[in-house]
């Protein structure tokens, strides 16, 4: 019997968030383990990594034709507005819906109303956590759902990486898009506060996106350009790993989360986590042991719970690494090969 062949659906590509990371990753994977996998996009602005294959998808003949005219077996859709164009005929082959987050209003009620326009077209709704799994039923009511985190490269994100950014004690990292909910301004401006009680801190901020320039402004005015660096989006994942490896913890103040991926490659290292305390958040906290959380944003407590989590850095990192172990890709990957057979079985 052949392998299944699964298309990744996205409007354009890459697509604008971390979800990036999840499909790359996926597709390399299913590759590796000898299963066919493309990645459908209406657009390309780059090729996929790895080698992938990709597919230009026609919008026309999606909603002349629908999904059938496309020769996969398992069509993967991995942004709710391309729902339009895969569900507008009915499906002769299984849909799946992959949530990986809503980060603006627009956002959920585009993802609620095409869920509850197509519900039925959809064969499989994947939530990457179980609290984006109880947001989705609250929003949508009850559909097939399934939880499957997203994985990490655990033998490239490894405890033994040689540490090359080292500019501080402790060294605080933050990997992330800069936008507004993201909350990254509490971080640079609880800084002076950490300073008083560890003055060799330093802080390190990686990503770009609408807050960098307001945030670059920030740390110029209250003159802090010696303990926090804003180093912009990092593409190659060397150097990232590298500051991952540099730091002694790793912290989010982001106030909306599904599954990030930065805190599973910060735990792959072997480093800590400090997290605000969103329920995304208190889940993985509470499945990995790997940190703590704060459960305001105000700056003494967060200045409080770096010192703890930096006292017990070797602990909660080694915890840390423990979980994410099977939370590599290839483990998920395997997730998936099993949800894909079963779902064309029936």
């Amino acid at each position: 019997m052949s392998k299944l062949s699964v298309l990744m659906v996205v409007a354009k590509y890459p697509p604008d968030f971390g979800h990036n990371t999840v499909i790359n990753n996926l597709c390399k994977n299913l590759n590796d383990l000898g299963y066919r996998t493309a990645i459908g996009a209406f657009s390309f602005d780059s090729d996929p990594p790895y080698n992938i294959e990709k597919v230009k998808l026609n919008k026309t003949k999606l909603l002349i034709s629908g999904v059938d005219y496309l020769n996969f077996d398992i069509i993967h859709s991995h942004q709710p507005r391309v729902n339009y164009y895969l569900l507008f005929r009915k499906p002769n082959k299984p849909i799946i819906m992959h949530v990986h987050g809503a980060s603006s209003t627009i956002h959920i009620l585009n993802y609620k109303f095409s869920m509850l326009l197509f519900k039925n077209r959809i064969t499989k709704t994947i939530a990457v956590s179980y609290s984006a799994a109880t947001k989705i039923k609250q929003l949508i009511g009850n559909i097939p759902l399934e939880v499957i985190y997203n994985g990490v490269d655990t033998d490239f994100y490894n405890p033994e990486l040689i540490s090359n950014f080292k500019k501080g004690s402790p060294q605080l990292l933050f990997v992330s898009g800069l936008r507004k909910y993201k909350n990254t301004k509490i971080l640079i401006s609880m800084m002076p506060k950490l300073l008083e009680k560890l003055p060799d801190a330093h802080l390190q901020i990686i990503g770009d996106g609408t807050e960098y320039e307001t945030l670059q402004n920030f740390v110029t005015n209250k003159e802090l350009e010696k303990n926090v660096e804003l180093t912009g989006k990092i593409i190659d994942t060397e150097q990232l790993r590298s500051y991952y490896a540099s730091c002694d913890l790793y912290i989010s103040a982001s106030s909306l989360e599904a599954c990030p991926v930065s805190p599973f490659e910060a735990m792959s290292c072997g480093k800590p986590l400090l997290l605000y305390g969103i329920d995304s958040h208190k889940e993985i906290i509470e499945f990995s042991h790997a940190g703590l959380v704060f459960n305001s944003l105000n700056e003494d407590e967060i200045c409080e719970k770096i010192q703890e989590v930096f006292k017990n850095k070797i602990h909660f990192g080694k915890e840390g690494r423990n979980f994410v172990i099977n939370h590599s890709w290839i483990n998920v990957s395997k997730l998936f090969i099993n949800l894909y057979e079963n779902l064309c079985k029936h």
